[in-house]
């Protein structure tokens, strides 16, 4: 799981350095929009509104945690 969440975050922003803290500081909000959608596709699941805050997508680890309680 965590190395298609890199590899999901590093095709959306090649600068991005995937061990950084607080990744969603680094994303523009289109960017966010994109990896929440490429989120859902590739683990098949829908993120509710409620959990599109920024705090689920401050690293590798949060988004790892809200992709398995979303499972």
């Amino acid at each position: 799981m965590r190395n298609d969440i890199v590899e999901i975050l590093c095709d959306i922003n090649p600068l991005l350095d995937p061990d950084d803290e607080d990744i969603a500081e680094f994303l523009e909000s289109k960017q966010l929009m994109e990896l929440i959608a490429r989120l859902e596709d590739h683990f098949d699941i829908d993120i509710p509104y409620d959990d599109r805050n920024e705090d689920n997508f401050y690293s590798v680890d949060t988004i790892i945690e809200l992709l398995e309680r979303l499972q």
